[in-house]
């Protein structure tokens, strides 16, 4: 004999509406990928990265951090004001696209520690999302991809 599950039956656990990793709500991924991050770039045990993997991270976790809003948007408003401070410079008219160039540059031509990549990949995270261009395109698909993984950004 068999009977049918009731019309009101739980959902059976698995990923929902493609949240990869389940419910983790914006603040939640934010903290997440902040503590992957510290122990990323300390590098002591079995996590550990190289000044790129860094920086690449931390793009990621500033665009959580945009998502997230509250405390975590703090690191996006501090970048805004050094960009505000460097753009009225004597330097002339410097746009977020300069800024965003230099980053990468910076990242990927200078020798850094994983810990000073990952602080850049954070503020490019706010950088892209204002330059527009291909920094916004960057931005933009990133925070999408993550929205569709995560149901966060």
């Amino acid at each position: 004999m068999f009977t049918a599950a009731p019309a009101t039956a739980p959902a059976v656990a698995g990923i929902q509406g493609g949240q990869i990793l389940g419910s983790l709500g914006a603040g939640g991924a934010a903290l997440a990928i902040t503590v992957i991050l510290i122990m990323g770039v300390r590098g002591k045990h079995r996590l550990k990265f190289d000044p790129n993997q860094a920086a690449i991270i931390g793009l990621v976790a500033g665009t959580l951090y945009a998502a997230a809003a509250q405390i975590w948007t703090t690191p996006g408003n501090i970048t805004r004001a050094l960009t505000q401070a460097v753009q009225g410079s004597a330097g002339g008219n410097v746009g977020m696209g300069a800024i965003a160039v230099i980053i990468v540059a910076t990242i990927y031509g200078a020798k850094l520690k994983p810990r000073s990549a990952a602080f850049l990949g954070i503020a490019a995270a706010t950088v892209f999302a204002s330059a527009g261009g291909v920094w916004g395109i960057l931005s933009m698909t990133l925070a999408s991809g993550l929205n569709q993984a995560l149901g966060v950004a």
